[in-house]
C-alpha cells in the first residue's frame, strides 16, 4: 500500500471516530448523523479510497444497498457498482409469472430477478476517463447524499422506495489508479501490448527521475519548443497557443513527462500501460460513413471496460435515466455525437431541450448561458464530434435519456483560493495556486524546480506541478463541493421525471354462475402512470430487447380460461403526465402494439379475442371476460420494463 493510499485510510478512521466521539458527547438527537460512512472531499479518493467508500457504504446500509462486482479490467481491478433502492420492497414479474418450457417441465436454470429490476432505473458513471476523476467524486457525493438522507428526507426517502440507483464510480478502474494513486495523468484504460514493436510491453513509461515518489515534468530549453516561462512567475509554464507565432523575444522551452528512454530506442514514454479511449469503444456510429473504423479498440466492445457495462445494461432493462460525469468544461452533452439532430426524435429533444435543459441552467445561476447545454455534433460542418460514444449507444440502442457532463470549469467554478476572483487570467488562477496550496489540500501540488541531467535531453529541471491537481480536475474541497452540489441537485430533478405506475378502480364481477358452479367473471382495471415522462423514450419500445408495456391477470391456469382477452395484454407506452413540447398523446409512438395492429390478420397472435382496451396518454382502461371454477384468487400485474412492476389482488364479488 502506497503513502496516498495510508493517508486516505487514516483520514477515514479518524473521520469515524470523530463521528463516534460527536454522537456520544450529544446524545440520540444526532443518532442519524453518527451513522453516516465519512466520506471526505479534502483530496481525491483514487480507486482504492474509492472502494473502501463504497464498501462502507454496503456495510452500514444493507437495507438499502448492495455493492456489485460487474466486471474486471485488464490489470484484473474490480469494477463496482453501488446499488441503492429499498431492498425490502419492490416486485418483478418473475416472482408472479412460472416460467415453464413446455416441452421440458422442471427447468430452473434462469437466474431470479432482484426486487429492485421491478423499479425505475437511474444509472450514474465517473471516471470512464482515468484521469478525469471529478467525476469518480461527484458520484461518491451522490450515493453520501442518497444514503445519508434516507429516513431522514422525505423526498429522498420516497426516491429510494420507488426507484433504483445504479452508481459505478469508476468505469475505468486502470487509468483512475494510475492518474490518482501514481500520479501519471492516464485518460485511457490499461492494456499489454507492444506499442513500438521492440518485443516488449509497457516497457516504457514516465519515470521518477528525481526519487521524490512522484511523476511530475522536465523541462529543459529549446529553440523549437513550445512553452515560456511566466512573464511573473517563472515556475508556471505557459504553452504557446495553437497557431499563435512564437515570440521571437522570449526564451522557448520543452516540458515532457518526467521519464527516460528506458528501451535505448531513441524514445521515452513510448511505450506505457494505457490502452485505447473506452469512451470510443461503444457499438454506436463506431464506423465512419465510408466503413472505415472511427472508433477505438480492435473492434466495437472490445475493452473489458466497455463490455462489462454493456452486459449490464443488458440485465438491467429498467435503466431509464444515464448520467456520465467527465471532465472538463463545465457544461453537458446531450445525444448525439455521432449524428445530427434530425436522428432525435422530437419528442426526446423536448425532453432533453425544454425540460431538463432550463433546469440544469437554473442550477448554475447567473454564470449560466445556452452554451452550458450542447449536443456534440457539428451541425454547421456536418462532422461527428466522435465515433463509439457511450451514451449515443444508451440512448439510440438501450432507449435512455442519456447525457455527459463535462464537470468543472477553472474559472467559474473555482471557491476557496484566495487572490483568484474569476479572472480570465489563467495565470492569475496558477499564481493564485502556488501561493495558497494549503488552501487546496495537505498534499505536495508543486514540486520545486531541480536541476537534472537527462541522459536524453541533457541539462534541464525536473519539477513543476503534480498532475492531478492541475490536470483539469476541480480543486479539492470548496471547488470540488460546489460542483457536486449543483449536479446532485440535477440528479435528485431527473430522478424526479421518472414514471409512476399504478393500479386503481379495479374489479372483479361475477356475470354468470352454472350449474357446476363455473363462473363468468368481468374484470376491469384502471392503469396510469403518474410520474412526468413516459415508461419509454419516444422509439425505445422498438428498440431489440425493449418491450411495451403490459398488464397480466394470473389465476391457476387449470381453473381459469379466458374467454375475452389472454394471461397478458400489451397496453403500448404509457405517457407521463408532464406535457412535453412537441409532442401530443395522440401522436403514435410506434412500438409493437401498433406493430400487431398493423400486421395482417393471419400473422396476429392467436388465441381468444383481445380484451377491451380504452384510453390514451397516461391512462389505459382494460376489461376481461374469464370463466372460474370454484373460488379462484386473481391478481393483476402491471408490468414495464423502465416504469416498474405493480401487483394488486382481487376479490371476485
Amino acid at each position: 500500500m502506497d503513502q496516498a493510499q495510508n493517508r486516505h485510510k487514516t483520514r477515514r478512521r479518524l473521520g469515524l471516530a470523530s463521528a463516534l466521539t460527536v454522537f456520544l458527547l450529544l446524545g440520540a438527537v444526532q443518532l442519524g448523523e453518527a451513522q453516516r460512512v465519512r466520506i471526505e472531499f479534502d483530496d481525491y479518493h483514487g480507486y482504492d479510497g474509492t472502494v473502501d467508500s463504497i464498501e462502507d457504504v454496503a456495510d452500514e446500509y444493507p437495507n438499502i444497498t448492495e455493492l456489485v462486482e460487474i466486471g474486471r479490467s485488464t490489470m484484473g481491478r474490480p469494477i463496482y457498482v453501488l446499488v441503492i433502492s429499498n431492498m425490502r420492497n419492490g416486485t418483478t414479474i418473475d416472482q408472479h409469472v412460472q416460467l415453464r418450457n413446455m416441452r421440458k417441465e422442471g427447468v430452473d436454470n434462469v437466474t431470479p430477478m432482484k426486487s429492485y429490476h421491478g423499479k425505475p432505473g437511474v444509472w450514474i458513471d465517473g471516471g470512464t476517463h482515468g484521469n478525469e476523476y471529478t467525476g469518480t467524486e461527484v458520484t461518491l457525493y451522490i450515493i453520501d447524499k442518497l444514503v445519508s438522507g434516507y429516513g431522514s428526507d422525505d423526498a429522498i426517502t420516497q426516491l429510494i422506495d420507488d426507484n433504483t440507483f445504479f452508481v459505478c464510480p469508476i468505469v475505468n478502474p486502470d487509468g483512475v489508479y494510475n492518474s490518482v494513486q501514481r500520479g501519471i495523468s492516464q485518460r485511457q484504460n490499461s492494456m499489454e501490448r507492444d506499442d513500438d514493436e521492440d518485443g516488449r510491453i509497457n516497457e516504457d513509461g514516465p519515470d521518477d527521475l528525481n526519487g521524490d515518489d512522484l511523476i511530475t515534468s522536465f523541462r529543459y530549453r529549446d529553440p523549437d519548443g513550445r512553452y515560456y516561462q511566466d512573464e511573473n512567475d517563472p515556475r508556471i509554464m505557459v504553452r504557446i497557443g495553437r497557431g499563435e507565432e512564437p515570440d521571437p523575444e522570449r526564451e522557448r522551452w520543452s516540458v515532457i513527462p518526467e521519464g527516460r528512454d528506458n528501451d535505448g530506442d531513441g524514445r521515452s514514454g513510448e511505450d506505457p500501460e494505457r490502452g485505447i479511449d473506452v469512451n470510443r469503444n461503444f457499438p454506436e456510429g463506431w464506423f465512419r460513413d465510408d466503413n472505415t473504423q472511427g472508433g477505438s479498440g480492435f473492434y466495437a466492445a472490445s475493452s473489458p471496460e466497455a463490455k462489462t457495462i454493456l452486459e449490464f445494461f443488458t440485465n438491467h432493462t429498467n435503466i431509464l435515466m444515464v448520467q456520465s460525469f467527465h471532465t472538463s468544461g463545465g457544461f453537458t452533452y446531450r445525444p448525439f455525437a455521432r449524428w445530427p439532430d434530425s436522428e432525435i426524435h422530437a419528442t426526446d429533444l423536448g425532453v432533453f431541450d425544454e425540460i431538463m435543459k432550463p433546469k440544469y441552467l437554473e442550477l448554475h445561476g447567473e454564470d449560466a448561458s445556452d452554451n452550458l447545454w450542447r449536443h456534440p455534433y457539428n451541425d454547421d460542418q456536418g462532422r461527428p464530434y466522435g465515433f463509439g460514444i457511450f451514451i449515443d449507444w444508451a440512448y439510440a440502442q438501450f432507449g435512455s435519456y442519456s447525457m455527459t457532463t463535462e464537470l468543472w470549469n477553472w474559472r467559474r467554478d473555482t471557491r476557496g483560493l484566495p487572490g483568484y476572483s474569476g479572472e480570465e487570467d489563467r495565470g492569475v488562477w496558477y499564481r493564485a495556486l502556488l501561493e495558497n496550496s494549503a488552501s487546496v489540500t495537505d498534499e505536495t501540488l508543486f514540486v520545486p524546480w531541480e536541476r537534472y541531467n537527462h541522459p536524453e535531453h541533457g541539462q534541464g529541471e525536473v519539477g513543476g506541478f503534480v498532475s492531478k491537481y492541475v490536470g483539469g480536475n476541480a480543486l479539492p474541497g470548496e471547488s470540488l463541493l460546489h460542483v457536486a452540489e449543483i449536479h446532485w441537485q440535477f440528479e435528485l430533478f431527473k430522478a424526479g421525471l421518472l414514471p409512476k405506475l399504478e393500479i386503481s378502480d379495479a374489479s372483479a364481477e361475477v356475470l354468470t354462475t352454472a350449474a357446476d358452479g363455473t363462473r363468468v367473471v368481468k374484470v376491469t382495471a384502471t392503469l396510469k402512470n403518474t410520474g412526468p415522462l413516459a415508461t419509454h423514450v419516444a422509439r425505445g419500445a422498438d428498440l431489440a430487447g425493449n418491450r411495451d408495456d403490459a398488464i397480466w391477470l394470473i389465476g391457476d391456469r387449470d381453473r381459469v380460461k379466458y374467454l375475452q382477452g389472454g394471461a397478458w395484454q400489451g397496453l403500448g407506452v404509457l405517457d407521463g403526465t408532464m406535457e412535453i413540447p412537441g409532442y401530443s398523446a395522440s401522436t403514435p409512438r410506434g412500438g409493437r402494439a401498433q406493430a400487431q395492429a398493423q400486421m395482417p390478420a393471419f400473422m396476429r397472435q392467436q388465441g381468444p379475442p383481445d380484451a377491451e382496451v380504452s384510453g390514451d396518454g397516461d391512462t389505459r382502461t382494460v376489461t376481461w371476460l374469464v370463466s372460474m371454477e370454484g373460488s379462484v384468487p386473481l391478481k393483476l400485474v402491471l408490468t414495464s420494463q423502465k416504469g416498474g412492476t405493480k401487483v394488486q389482488n382481487l376479490t371476485v364479488r
